[in-house]
């Protein structure tokens, strides 16, 4: 019978070879009492703080221009002046036309001294839309010192609405408004034109009186002669004698 090996030395070896590696591993891993400190160059890059980088996003602007119209003495009528103030970028319509109503508007000092005025500050706005149609629709109505509804002249409405024409038309839109609707209170109201007083759309055309280029038509009166009648045309026939 031949000889038979004793593998327990050799067992031996191995698991003293083995408690060695686990207590190597053991004393690399940090423990809860002392943190492994990482230095950041040993780090992905992903994960480095010194090397992140943040997008800075431009919000484009807040405000921009607007274009509005003041009144200014010309003679014996009123001219529109046009005015820049400012605005929020995203403004709608209404925010727009409504700066000219009310205590809305506050004039410069350069606007004071030169005399423009603004005919809306009699007036409060109560709606102001623009429909598929390109047409400006504008609700308002003038109140008295106690909120009640008045009636205002004539010549101060026209100059109202003359101011809300080139105005709302002269806004820089991708769809130009074409005219403007005038409610009073919710209601069609007769405004004074060039032409006359209307119910209907108003534009530009319809107060071109208020430019200052405009010049009042002259009206010409045709000369009249006198010419002497015959005797017979004036009665004075041929005396026959009777």
């Amino acid at each position: 019978m031949g000889m038979r090996l004793d593998r327990r030395p050799l067992l031996r070896h191995v698991a003293v070879a083995l408690a060695m590696m686990l207590a190597a591993v053991a004393c690399s891993l940090p423990t809860d009492d002392e943190a492994a400190i990482i230095p950041p160059e040993d780090l992905p890059d992903a994960l480095r703080s010194d090397l992140a980088t943040t997008t800075t996003v431009d919000p484009g602007p807040r405000s921009e221009p607007i274009e509005l119209y003041l009144l200014a003495a010309a003679g014996d009528r009123n001219v529109v002046v046009q005015v820049m103030r400012e605005i929020d970028a995203i403004a709608g319509f209404e925010q727009r036309i409504g700066l000219l109503f009310g205590e809305n508007f506050v004039r410069t000092e350069q606007e004071e001294e030169d005399g423009w005025s603004n005919a809306l500050r009699e007036f409060e706005l109560i709606e102001a839309s623009v429909n598929d149609s390109r047409v400006a629709i504008i609700n308002m109505v003038a109140l008295d010192e106690n909120g009640e509804p008045i009636t205002v002249e004539a010549q101060v409405l026209a100059d109202a609405v003359a101011q809300l024409v080139f105005t709302a038309t002269g806004f820089p839109l991708d769809e130009p408004i074409l005219a403007v609707r005038i409610l009073s209170n919710g209601a069609r109201t007769f405004v004074p034109t060039l032409e006359g007083d209307t119910e209907e759309v108003v534009n530009r055309d319809d107060f071109v009186n208020y430019t200052a280029e405009w010049v009042p038509p002259t009206t010409t009166v045709a000369p009249t002669s006198t010419t002497q009648g015959t005797d017979a045309e004036n009665g004075g026939g041929a005396d026959n004698g009777e």
